[in-house]
């Protein structure tokens, strides 16, 4: 029910300390969610009578209504299907403004929450004249006055709105919700915040690409479908016809040594899900281009290991760990992470690598043990990060490590604890300045970390993927890259010693 929703919407800006008149609210908030055909005044408004000018305000309003809804930003909002938080947010950024200064200084009216029970509603157009009649309107009818006034100003502010962010937060769905004021507080920064427009840029993309993914097929041992292959174990009613060829000792003994053949039937694979905890460095060092390219890889890759149905976690850092987010395959409450908080977060305490990781090594040992996996620890940060090698070593005792560093504009990496690694990706500056080569590169790490399951190196092996060189470091790449596959080889050949 439409009026129903307008209810919601009202309710959320009231929360936040705007309580809008109810009729702003539905008629700016349908214009978002349906099509601008029904636009015009009420069949009862001649009944009321209204003074002139409150009726060529009116007037004004309706061809307000019409011009928004030939918008860019309403036809794509229609078109994208926002949800009830998403609306609230635009109608609180587009309504703000105008209604403080339709208020002006003093105290504010308090906004009493609406009921949202469906029965109150019900058979509503008919009482509306009555309704209208029986109660002061003057605060509605200045309302209605100011913003034929402020006409302009609502038009340009709706507007205003960065259609990619917008995008972004509908593709990403209950990701980008705003459960409470806080929330909504977020996303109404983010609508606002050049430097959010340049994560969400990239987010677009890479977000194509990852959300073809879907979970992988394999072979099952019961029936659903037709056969898709032969497996060692099965059900007797699945046994391979052919076996029954045998001998009756040697059927008996391949049957104890588990070497008879059953159909299998296909089905998604029996895996167990992993456990993926995604730490992104917020100091002051991964400002700018840094920041961008990291919040967006890690948006990206968090979309695409929940698409898979993997476990993830995710948390900023400085000087101090930041609140956790735990995103779950197909759980609603756990949907994914806080979009509006990745995108708008700025740490601000200096940084503190030791004591941060040494906090993050007893998180993870409670997480391996309470889940009882062993988390990949992604670690997103730059060339100066350093940690103590103990530190990284009671890391790598719990966890697989992951590093993904992203280079100055002049120097190279060079960190002591990166052949504790089990793996490393390197971001120089090519890749973090040019677009093309920044989204290959974002797309080549994702596709790597949310490969099959991989073991561990030995120590003082590391997995070196380089990132995009430009032409003068083309060949030391490829020379980085043949020497890390000789020492693989070489460590094959011996055994693993």
């Amino acid at each position: 029910m439409q009026i129903l929703r307008a209810a919601h919407w009202r309710n959320a800006l009231a929360k936040v300390g705007l309580p809008v008149p109810f009729w702003v609210v539905h008629d700016l908030g349908t214009l978002l969610i349906g099509a601008p055909d029904a636009i015009g005044a009420r069949a009862g408004l001649t009944a009321i009578q209204v003074p002139p000018s409150v009726r060529q305000a009116h007037e004004a309003w309706i061809e307000t209504l019409e011009e928004l809804g030939n918008t860019e930003v309403a036809e794509r909002s229609r078109a994208w299907r926002l949800g009830d938080d998403l609306v609230s947010v635009i109608l609180l950024r587009v309504l703000g403004p105008i209604y403080e200064r339709h208020l002006g200084p003093g105290r504010r009216p308090i906004g009493v929450p609406l009921p949202l029970d469906p029965e109150v509603y019900t058979n509503l157009g008919p009482r509306l004249n009555g309704l209208f009649s029986n109660a002061d309107r003057n605060p509605d009818v200045q309302f209605l006055s100011h913003l034929a006034r402020e006409r302009l100003r609502l038009v340009t502010s709706f507007e205003q709105i960065d259609l990619d962010t917008l995008r972004l937060l509908g593709m990403m769905g209950a990701e980008a919700s705003a459960a409470s004021a806080f929330g909504m507080l977020d996303l109404l920064d983010v609508l606002g915040s050049p430097e959010a427009n340049d994560v969400v840029n990239f987010s677009l993309d890479l977000l194509p690409s990852v959300l073809e993914t879907r979970r992988a097929t394999g072979v099952q041992t019961f029936s659903v479908d037709g056969y898709a292959g032969l497996e060692r174990r099965g059900t007797i009613d699945s046994l391979m016809l052919g076996e029954l060829a045998f001998d009756e000792d040697l059927f008996d003994q391949r049957f104890v040594e588990n070497e008879v053949f059953y159909y299998a039937r296909e089905k998604q694979r029996e895996e167990e899900r992993r456990l993926h905890y995604i730490v992104c460095d917020a100091t002051a060092s991964m400002r700018g281009q840094r920041a961008v390219f990291a919040r967006g890889l890690a948006l990206t890759l968090v979309k695409k290991l929940l698409l898979r149905g993997e476990d993830v976690y995710f948390r900023f850092f400085d000087s101090r760990l930041y609140e956790v987010q735990h995103a779950r395959a197909k759980r609603r409450n756990e949907a994914g992470v806080d979009v509006p908080y990745v995108l708008s977060f700025k740490g601000e305490h200096g940084r503190n690598y030791a004591k941060v990781f040494a906090l993050l090594a007893n998180d993870l040992a409670r997480v391996a043990k309470r889940e009882k996996k062993t988390p990949i620890l992604y670690l997103l940060t730059h060339a100066e990060c350093h940690v103590p090698i103990e530190t990284i070593e009671r890391l790598r005792d719990v966890a697989m490590l992951y590093g993904i560093f992203m280079l100055p504009s002049t120097g190279k990496l060079d960190l002591e604890y990166l052949p504790r690694l089990h793996t490393v990706q390197v971001v120089d500056e090519a890749a973090l300045t040019q677009r093309e080569a920044r989204a290959d590169r974002a797309l080549a790490i994702i596709d790597d970390a949310a490969g099959e399951a991989r073991t561990s190196m030995p120590p003082g092996r590391k997995s070196l993927m380089p990132s995009a060189p430009s032409e003068s470091g083309a060949k030391q790449a490829k020379d980085d890259l043949a020497k890390a596959e000789a020492e693989l080889d070489a460590y094959l050949r011996g055994g693993g010693a």
